[in-house]
């Protein structure tokens, strides 16, 4: 009787084995996806009309999506702050003079600089600051001209400036670090490898209003 029943236990688990297998095929003897959106996300671009391009350029469900609307025009991103400052020499020590890192200082914004200077700086700038990175010992650039060594003679302002326009061979880091990363990034070479007493202050308001004149020229003259 025991026997009975295993021998017929062991049919039906065969049997329902053979058919979820054949099942769940299609026709193309591939086994149906569920939810494929979640495995394979759709690669979605901003500002892409996908009713223009997949044919439909009717279809104002597809044209209307978050995706494909400009910014209005005049607007910025909310925390945004603007640059006032252009890429040339001009500016560059304009710059220079201006501005001052408006982060006060502590060791955990040095720790946070560091953390992003190991990221985006030590593959050049080196473990010490002396441009003697893993790409230039591999000769993939040449040996750095900046030293972040005590008694450099370089202000806050231009070294704010360089990481986000780039300067010789470095190139712009604006897209990677935001005005903040920098200015961290900046306390950590200054305080680690220059030796500077670090600034403990907010920056002084005037140097606020410098800018936003700096901004209104700019938006006059466009």
């Amino acid at each position: 009787m025991k026997r009975t029943y295993l021998n017929t236990l062991s049919k039906l688990t065969l049997i329902a084995a053979v058919i979820s297998i054949t099942s769940c095929k299609e026709k193309n003897g591939m086994a149906p996806e569920y939810m494929p959106d979640m495995y394979r996300s759709p690669a979605v671009e901003p500002y892409v009309d996908y009713g223009e391009l997949r044919g439909q350029q009717g279809d104002e469900s597809l044209k209307n999506k978050m995706t494909a609307k400009q910014p209005v025009k005049g607007t910025i991103p909310r925390g945004f702050q603007p640059y006032a400052y252009q890429n040339n020499f001009e500016d560059y020590e304009k710059a220079g003079v201006n501005l001052k890192n408006p982060i006060s200082y502590s060791e955990d914004i040095e720790k946070e600089g560091k953390e992003l200077y190991g990221m985006f700086c030590i593959h050049c700038h080196g473990t010490t600051g002396q441009g003697d990175g893993s790409l230039v010992e591999r000769e993939k650039f040449p040996p750095l001209p900046v030293k972040f060594a005590p008694g450099l003679a370089i202000s806050e302002g231009k070294m704010f400036h360089t990481i986000t326009y780039g300067k010789g061979l470095m190139g712009s880091h604006a897209s990677q670090l935001t005005q903040e990363e920098r200015w961290k990034i900046i306390h950590y070479i200054r305080a680690g490898f220059m030796e500077e007493k670090p600034n403990t202050t907010v920056v002084d308001s005037v140097i606020v209003e410098q800018v936003i004149e700096e901004v209104a020229k700019a938006t006059e003259t466009e």
